[in-house]
């Protein structure tokens, strides 16, 4: 049976822009810190087509919802992921979604 009382109908939002971080930026580490793990990256592509839960994450790549929540923080942090919406559970209970940002991305090592 599924958790949500509702469900956010997904948004995609195709984007031509492309973001470019460089070697020397913070963010370059971010996101490599970010996608480091095989379960971080499966948290990834799982949000990559529909808005999922924390815990709808955890059940599709059989991690804790607390491992699950560790890894999305990281991937939002690095701006690969992001809440998209806020949905209630049957018990009254408000929850996020997540989605991954539709935007390319470009790791370089030279200066622009």
């Amino acid at each position: 049976m599924h958790a949500l009382s509702t469900r956010p109908e997904p948004t995609p939002t195709p984007t031509d822009e492309t973001r470019v971080i460089e070697f020397d930026d913070d963010a370059f580490g971010n996101v490599l810190a970010a996608i480091h793990s095989e379960t971080a990256r499966e948290i990834l592509l799982s949000v990559r087509d529909e808005p999922l839960t924390a815990s709808e994450i955890a059940d599709r790549v059989d991690t804790s919802v607390q491992n699950a929540s560790y890894h999305l923080q990281k991937l939002v942090d690095a701006e690969l992921v992001r809440v998209c919406d806020n949905v209630y559970s049957e018990k009254g209970c408000e929850m996020k979604c997540y989605r991954a940002v539709d935007t390319a991305l470009l790791l370089t090592t030279e200066s622009r």
